[in-house]
């Protein structure tokens, strides 16, 4: 199988699989109209990751500057010592006591693994991988990244990041901190004030590391750079806190904000207008409460994987519930190919049924029904196998996933 091509030809995952499996040792380099990107394997397993135009050790000490980690002091006397000694950054940093060796072991898993997942979202793109005898990368400091777990985290970027780019829209976009009442961290809260603080928004420790880092002026990409955990991880975590309608957006510079004014107090002879607005706002509300009821049992049969048209029927025109119905299917199917091509690298071989996927914890049992409600067609096919979603109106087409490699 050549090892030279385009990611239309041969997706991303069957080129880390077939590396993997063969346990390769080289340099994978990736091009697209916008950067080139060179993964490093030792026998199948990640080591380093750099792109063309800006090198990874570089990029490691503006996040450590950026994070609080390290002082731009610190970073400027490093790349001193570098110059002249020729020292990778870390162990710089390291012997010169600027930061310690877990700390710069978790940050350099954070931008390696960040730059392989990012490369999961290219649509298009050239690969040459060159099979070497030796690799050379910081040993001391970085643990190998086996293709499986790199698999499956693929799977959970692919299939979530579309939801997030659509919530966040840009990195360029700033945000601000909701005026809403965030309950204290466990054991932080003051003697006496534990009712006030069950009265907040709970966070967990990587919500509130992300949540911390907003001050309605950093933009989301600096918020990326400041933030210890990844660029997934962060944004989905962004995304998780707009949806809870705790954050703000803030408006581009020249938009004016228009304060609200508290009402006059009107004199009694307008009582029965209050009354009447009461009487409306009220009706509005109800209205509104059985939306959300509706709304509600939606999610919550989405959420369990049950059939979707019989809760968007009702409200979407047909042709947007197909729309919608196949972008699930489509979704759903490229994370249970990703499952089948980790349980081949793990058993040497295709499941016979999806049930398997369960069964070896490669997914949960809802991930393998479509949007009706029914598990997907499956067919193991000589050296590969077909994924397919038949709706049961007469008038639509399956929607098909084949892989065949060998083909």
């Amino acid at each position: 199988m050549a090892l030279k091509g385009t990611l239309k030809d041969f997706s991303l995952a069957d080129i880390f699989q077939l590396i993997g499996i063969q346990k390769k040792t080289g340099v994978l380099t990736l091009k697209n109209d916008k950067e080139v990107v060179t993964v490093s394997f030792v026998e199948g397993s990640v080591v380093s990751a750099d792109a063309f135009h800006r090198r990874l050790e570089d990029r490691l000490g503006t996040v450590l500057v950026k994070s609080g980690r390290i002082t731009e002091a610190q970073l400027q006397e490093a790349l001193r010592v570098q110059k002249s000694t020729l020292k990778r950054m870390g162990s710089i940093l390291v012997e010169n006591k600027f930061i310690d060796a877990v700390a710069l072991r978790e940050a350099l898993q954070v931008q390696i693994s960040q730059m392989v997942y990012r490369l999961f979202r290219w649509a298009d793109g050239e690969y040459d991988f060159s099979q070497e005898e030796r690799v050379e990368y910081d040993k001391e400091y970085v643990a190998p990244m086996s293709a499986e777990s790199i698999l499956m985290e693929g799977a959970r970027i692919l299939d979530e990041w579309p939801m997030i780019e659509k919530g966040i829209k840009s990195f360029s976009a700033v945000y601000r901190r909701a005026n809403v009442e965030i309950a204290a961290a466990p054991g932080a809260a003051a003697a006496g004030r534990e009712d006030e603080a069950a009265r907040g928004v709970t966070l967990n420790d990587q919500e509130r590391s992300v949540y911390n880092l907003l001050d309605g002026k950093r933009t989301v990409q600096e918020i990326v750079e400041r933030c210890a955990l990844s660029e997934f991880d962060t944004c989905r975590i962004l995304f998780d806190l707009i949806s809870r309608q705790l954050l703000d957006e803030v408006k581009a510079t020249g938009q004016k904000t228009v304060a609200v004014q508290a009402p006059a107090v009107r004199a009694p002879r307008e009582a029965p207008r209050v009354l009447l607005a009461i009487g409306y706002l009220l009706l509005v509300l109800g209205a509104g409460s059985l939306m959300m009821r509706r709304g509600e049992t939606i999610v919550t049969g989405l959420a369990h994987s049950e059939a979707a048209t019989p809760y968007l029927a009702p409200l979407l025109p047909r042709q947007e519930m197909r729309s919608i119905r196949d972008a699930i299917a489509r979704s759903r199917m490229q994370r249970i190919d990703f499952a089948i091509q980790v349980y081949y690298l793990l058993n040497r071989g295709y499941p016979e049924n999806l049930r398997y996927l369960v069964t070896a914890h490669l997914l949960k049992p809802s991930a393998i029904l479509d949007p009706l409600g029914k598990p997907f067609d499956y067919q193991i096919l000589p050296g590969g196998y077909r994924i397919a979603f038949s709706p049961s109106a007469y008038d639509d087409k399956p929607i098909e996933l084949i892989n065949s490699p060998s083909g």
